[in-house]
């Protein structure tokens, strides 16, 4: 076996952006034309029958991949959420799947602002297509990215799913399971990036579930990026948001007086909905994930939640008045504004899993109740 330096990649890919990997025929790639290169954007429209079964036309969803990602790793909930009557695209960011990329030390350094500065090309892309803000689902690293954009008031959304995601009350306890093998897996790759996701095995531990077929765990390892950023998971690690920066940068909030407000699906559309305050967030947890844990995504609703609370009583979430809150707690309940879900026996990439529906069932009932 070659010394471990060499089973990784340092040079940057021929040609730049790579050849682009095959799509299945509802999926379509164009690329979006930056300062700095062209960004891959991949889409999936409903079909005419699909969005005859809607009463009214869904906002359309912005996948977000994390660290390594692409966005080809969100093929599956793409089909999902199209066939469903739901516009879906998915980006990649500079340095990952058929975008262009850095050279290797370029990326090395690269921070989370120029990266952030691609989330928010992708976003205002997607918007300028369909003609309305979107709501973003972002994975791992990519949903502490969307919070940094969001907590800086650069875009707006109609909504946001954490999805495995690192929080933005600071990283330290995500990266906990690799708090052994790290140190010494750092120096035997000589600082490659991917160090902790140089073989299969390390993939398949840090991402999947024991129990995962070897075959799909390499599906998804085929993906991943040869190299990428440092300074992105660093400048995570420490808090970079307030809570109600986030929150103020999610529009739409309105106060549920009861019954249904659900108009995307007609077998949903006789589903009774208490009264309450529209879930505009989701955070939304893996079962077995072995990085952003449930335990880290429970702490980093109940932060949103506090923080949604104090946003209202200050005047700052439109739509929704302090007296709202005061029948939500008479009534004691949870309708604060932010959805906490745990998707059972999955793993933190829960989206490529072989079980991977659960997730976007989740995602889904969500959803609905945001248009």
């Amino acid at each position: 076996m070659p010394f471990g330096p060499f089973v990784l990649q340092w040079h940057t890919p021929t040609p730049n952006p790579p050849n682009p990997t095959p799509l299945p025929p509802s999926i379509t790639r164009t690329y979006i034309s930056t300062p700095t290169g062209p960004l891959e954007l991949l889409s999936a429209h409903p079909s005419t029958s699909s969005t005859s079964s809607t009463s009214s036309t869904p906002p359309p969803l912005l996948f977000a991949h994390g660290g390594f990602g692409c966005a080809s790793i969100w093929l599956s909930y793409m089909h999902f959420f199209a066939s469903r009557g739901v516009p879906c695209y998915a980006l990649s960011y500079r340095g990952h799947g058929g975008s262009w990329h850095p050279s290797f030390a370029r990326m090395y350094l690269t921070p989370r602002s120029a990266l952030g500065s691609d989330l928010v090309c992708g976003i205002r892309e997607v918007e300028r297509r369909e003609g309305r803000k979107v709501v973003v689902v972002a994975h791992s690293a990519g949903a502490a990215l969307v919070q940094w954009v969001l907590a800086r008031g650069l875009v707006r959304v109609e909504g946001c799913c954490v999805c495995a995601g690192v929080p933005g009350f600071g990283s330290w306890s995500v990266y906990k399971f690799w708090a052994w093998e790290a140190p010494v897996q750092f120096l035997y790759r000589l600082f490659h990036p991917r160090y902790i996701l140089a073989t299969t095995e390390q993939v398949h531990g840090a991402f999947f579930t024991e129990r995962t077929p070897r075959g799909v765990v390499e599906a998804l390892e085929k993906l991943l990026a040869p190299y990428e950023s440092m300074l992105w998971p660093v400048q995570g690690l420490m808090r970079f948001v307030e809570g109600g920066d986030v929150l103020r940068s999610i529009v739409g909030w309105e106060v549920e007086k009861g019954g249904s407000n659900v108009s995307l699906a007609s077998e949903s559309a006789s589903e009774e909905r208490p009264g309450g305050v529209t879930e505009r967030l989701l955070i939304l947890a893996a079962e077995k994930d072995v990085l952003c844990t449930p335990e880290i995504l429970l702490d980093a609703a109940s932060r949103y939640r506090a923080a949604f609370g104090k946003a209202v009583r200050k005047g700052e979430i439109e739509g929704v008045d302090e007296i709202d809150l005061e029948r939500r707690d008479e009534k004691g309940g949870e309708y604060d504004g932010v959805a906490f879900k745990v998707v059972p026996g999955l793993g933190h990439h829960l989206m490529n899993h072989v079980e991977w529906e659960k997730g976007a069932e989740e995602i889904w009932e969500w959803f609905k109740k945001l248009n």
